[in-house]
């Protein structure tokens, strides 16, 4: 969705058993810059599957509107170029929504979420100079952007701060797709974007869905690790890549050692998202996120020292 995301999702893959994982409805296609897939535990009986398509792409289209950097009218590029601080700039309900979420996973992980680190992501490897990243650390932090919900609208208090979205967004779509087909009357559906993903209800036998974290070694046939979740339980991976290594908003710099992958599981795909990130951030010191319940954290693996 942005061209600056660190943290790429694992693909996640459902496992069902034999015909009837073959047989159950499934919608797929391209969004943020990668894929969509939702399985629906029985098809709708007042819309034909088209419709139901149809629907999720309008809501995929309205969260892209909202949370795309890359588009130059959606409303968080409108947000980012944007100088003046202390003027409101109006914006859809959604991008709220994603700016109070950020927030609360940012005081949770005693900031080391934080969606004003944009400026930081855009230096290049070799850091440039220490100077160009001071500059920009100047400019993290999210006491520095305000929301309000009526009418919905976001202001800076600091010039030049930015919002990047891609460590939130992709969650925060999965939870608008998956609550949109509960209104349509989908009782049971599995819904998946670039590797975020989470339940509603249970399979049409009763049994949890299932998801296959392809890339992640099992223990047995080497396809992946298998993991059940529970009715609205939603889960996200992120890792880290030679050469991309994650940035720590609270110091601005590089993390030479962080995990090579990190998955959540959270109430909701965009907190399971964001709390992602948050934990590769801070594997060394905090694998549980500050004792945080709701929240399970697993390190697969570990970059080399």
């Amino acid at each position: 969705m942005n061209n600056i995301r660190i943290c790429l999702a694992i693909v996640v893959g459902v496992v069902g058993c034999g015909a009837l994982a073959a047989e159950l409805p499934t919608l797929a296609g391209p969004a943020m810059g990668t894929t969509y897939r939702v399985t629906l535990g029985a098809v709708s009986r007042s819309l034909s599957r088209g419709e139901v398509h149809r629907e999720i792409e309008a809501v995929l289209a309205r969260i892209d509107q909202a949370a795309n950097t890359w588009r130059a009218d959606s409303d968080a590029s409108r947000f980012n170029r944007a100088a003046a601080a202390g003027e409101w700039v109006a914006v859809g309900t959604d991008l709220v929504a994603i700016v109070e979420i950020a927030r609360s996973v940012h005081a949770r992980s005693d900031g080391a979420f934080d969606i004003t680190i944009a400026p930081l992501l855009r230096l290049p490897p070799d850091e440039r100079s220490q100077s160009d990243r001071a500059a920009a650390f100047k400019l993290v932090g999210m006491q520095h952007v305000e929301s309000r919900r009526a009418p919905p609208a976001l202001r800076k208090r600091l010039d030049g701060v930015e919002i990047d979205l891609g460590g939130i967004g992709p969650g925060y779509a999965v939870d608008r797709i998956g609550e949109r087909l509960v209104a349509l009357g989908s009782a049971s559906h599995l819904v998946e974007l670039g590797g975020e993903v989470r339940a509603w209800g249970a399979r049409p036998d009763g049994s949890k869905w299932r998801v296959r974290l392809r890339g992640q070694q099992s223990g047995g046939d080497g396809n992946g690790a298998v993991i059940d979740l529970t009715p609205g339980e939603a889960l996200a991976t992120a890792t880290s890549r030679p050469g991309r290594s994650p940035v720590d908003p609270r110091t601005g710099k590089v993390i030479q050692h962080a995990p090579a992958t990190v998955t959540t599981r959270a109430a909701t795909c965009a907190e399971a998202d964001a709390e992602a990130v948050a934990a590769l951030v801070t594997a060394q010191e905090n694998p549980t996120l500050h004792g945080q319940p709701s929240l399970k954290v697993f390190f697969h693996q570990k970059s080399p020292p």
